[in-house]
C-alpha cells in the first residue's frame, strides 16, 4: 500500500472513531431529553463509524466485508442521518421503517455493487458510492434548508451548506471516477487524498453544526417552556388578583344596595346605559384607545359602585322622604368623596389605570363633576373628570330622570332627553350626549325593559 493510500486509510479509522465519540457525545448531552431526531443521528453516527472502520481494515478482513458490506452500512447510516433530518422539521418517524428503510437501502446497494463489478467492471464501483453520497447528502441539505427557512436558526443554515458541500465533493468525485479513471481510495493517489481530507473535515464540520443545531432547538423549547410558565402564572395571579376584587367589590355592592334609597334595577339600567355609551362613542371614532374591549367591561362592572359613598351618609339623610335642606345637601354631596377613599384604600397590588378597582374609583369621585367646572366635589372641567365619570353622570341623570321617586314623578324619556341635550357642553362631555342621541331610542327601551 502507497503513502498516499495509508494516509487515506488512516483517515477512514480516525473518522470511524470520531463517529463512535460523537455518537457517545450525543447520547451523554441528551439523554433525558429522547428526541428522534438525535437517536436517529446517533445510529447514523455508530453505522458510520463502523463502516469506515471496516474499510480501513481492507488489509485485515476479506474484500466483501471491507469494501461492500462497509460502503452498504455507510448508506444505511445517511437513511438515519436523512431521516434525523425528516425529525427535525417535526414530522414523525418511526423507527422501525426506518431500521426497514434501512436495511433494505443497504441491501440494494451491495446488489448495485455487485452487478455493477460483474457486468461493467470493478473500477465503476467507486462512481455508485459517489452518486449515492451526492443525492443523500442533496437532499438531507434540502431538509435542513427548510428548517432554517421555518424557524430561521444560522445553525441550520450552516448544517444545510455542509451537506450540500458534501454533495457537491462527492458529485466531482463521482464525474472524476467516470471521466478520469480515478480508482478505488485504496489505490492512493492525491486526487483521491484531496477528496478524502475533504470529506473528512466536512463530515466533522457537519457533526459539530448538528450538535450545535440540537443544543439550540432543545434551548428554544426550554424558554419557550419557561415563558409560558410564566406567562400561567401571571395569568393565574390576575386571575386571583380579579377574583379578589369582584369578591370585594360584591361584598361592598350588597352594602351599598343595603344603604341606598336606590332599586335593585337601577344598577342594571345604568350598566346598560354606560355599556351603550362606550360602546357607541368607539364606533363614532372617539376615545377609541380608552375604550377597548376590556376597558368597557370594567367600567360595566364598576357602575354598580358609583354611590358606595352613601354608606357614610346618616340615615336621616339618605332615608329622607323630601327634598333635602342646604346644609342637608352638603352632606349628602360628601358620598363621592367617601366613596373614592372607601375605593381608593384597597390594596389589590394592580395598575390602578387599568384596574377593576381603580376604574371604581374614578368613578365614584367623579360623577357628580361638570364639563364646565360647576360640579362636586372638586370643581374639574372638561377632560380633567375622567372618562368612566363622563359617561356615568348622564346615565345617571337619565336614569334619575325618568324613574319614580318619592319626592318627585317620573319624567317621560323625551322630556329627559330634551334635558340632557340642553346641558350638551355645560353639566356634559358633549360627545358623550352625542353618544346618548345616537343611542336614545335604545335608551328608552332599557329603562322600560328593567322598570322598577
Amino acid at each position: 500500500m502507497n503513502t498516499t493510500a495509508s494516509i487515506i486509510f488512516a483517515i477512514f479509522l480516525f473518522f470511524g472513531m470520531f463517529s463512535f465519540a460523537g455518537a457517545a457525545l450525543l447520547f451523554i448531552q441528551f439523554r433525558d431529553q429522547q428526541q428522534r431526531y438525535v437517536s436517529s443521528w446517533i445510529i447514523g453516527s455508530i453505522l458510520l463509524g463502523i463502516a469506515t472502520v471496516l474499510i480501513a481494515l481492507k488489509d485485515v478482513v476479506p474484500e466483501f466485508i471491507s469494501y461492500k458490506l462497509g460502503n452498504s452500512l455507510n448508506i444505511a447510516s445517511y437513511i438515519y442521518i436523512y431521516y434525523s433530518c425528516v425529525s427535525l422539521l417535526g414530522k414523525k418517524i418511526l423507527f422501525n421503517w426506518v431500521a426497514i428503510k434501512a436495511f433494505a437501502a443497504a441491501i440494494i446497494f451491495m446488489a448495485a455493487l455487485i452487478l455493477v463489478g460483474d457486468n461493467f467492471g470493478d473500477k465503476y464501483q467507486p462512481a455508485i458510492v459517489a452518486l449515492c453520497g451526492l443525492a443523500l447528502n442533496f437532499y438531507s441539505g434540502l431538509l435542513v434548508l427548510k428548517l432554517y427557512k421555518q424557524k430561521q436558526i444560522y445553525l441550520a443554515f450552516a448544517l444545510a451548506t455542509i451537506f450540500f458541500l458534501m454533495a457537491l465533493v462527492w458529485g466531482i468525485r463521482c464525474l472524476m471516477i467516470l471521466f478520469s479513471n480515478l480508482g478505488f481510495a485504496f489505490q492512493g493517489g492525491a486526487v483521491n487524498l484531496i477528496f478524502f481530507v475533504l470529506l473528512l473535515g466536512l463530515g466533522i464540520a457537519r457533526y459539530m453544526s448538528f450538535s450545535g443545531l440540537a443544543t439550540s432547538i432543545e434551548w428554544r423549547k426550554r424558554e419557550e417552556l419557561i415563558s409560558q410558565v410564566h406567562t400561567m402564572k401571571v395569568e393565574l395571579a390576575n386571575k386571583k388578583v380579579e377574583q379578589s376584587e369582584l369578591q370585594f367589590l360584591t361584598s361592598l355592592n350588597a352594602l351599598a344596595k343595603a344603604r341606598d334609597n336606590e332599586t335593585g334595577n337601577h344598577i342594571i339600567r345604568t350598566q346598560n346605559y354606560v355599556k351603550l355609551l362606550a360602546l357607541r362613542l368607539r364606533a363614532s371614532g372617539h376615545y377609541t384607545e380608552r375604550l377597548s374591549d376590556n376597558s368597557i367591561d370594567l367600567l360595566f362592572k364598576a357602575t354598580p359602585l358609583h354611590d358606595i359613598g352613601k354608606v357614610g351618609i346618616p340615615d336621616s339623610i339618605l332615608l329622607k322622604n323630601g327634598p333635602l335642606t342646604d346644609e342637608e345637601w352638603t352632606i349628602m354631596k360628601t358620598h363621592t368623596l367617601i366613596g373614592e377613599t372607601v375605593l381608593d384604600s384597597v390594596d389589590m397590588e394592580c395598575d390602578r389605570e387599568a384596574d377593576l378597582v381603580g376604574m371604581a374609583t374614578k368613578i365614584a369621585g367623579g360623577h357628580h363633576e361638570k364639563w364646565d367646572g360647576s360640579g362636586y366635589p372638586r370643581g374639574l372641567a372638561g377632560e380633567a373628570i375622567s372618562l368612566e365619570a363622563r359617561i356615568m353622570s348622564l346615565a345617571d341623570m337619565y336614569d334619575a330622570l325618568v324613574s319614580e321617586r318619592i319626592y318627585k314623578n317620573a319624567w317621560t324619556s323625551e322630556q329627559a332627553i330634551e334635558e340632557i341635550i340642553s346641558r350638551r357642553g355645560s353639566h356634559f362631555d358633549p360627545l358623550v350626549v352625542d353618544a346618548f342621541i345616537a343611542e336614545k331610542d335604545t335608551f328608552k327601551e332599557i329603562s322600560e325593559t328593567f322598570r322598577d
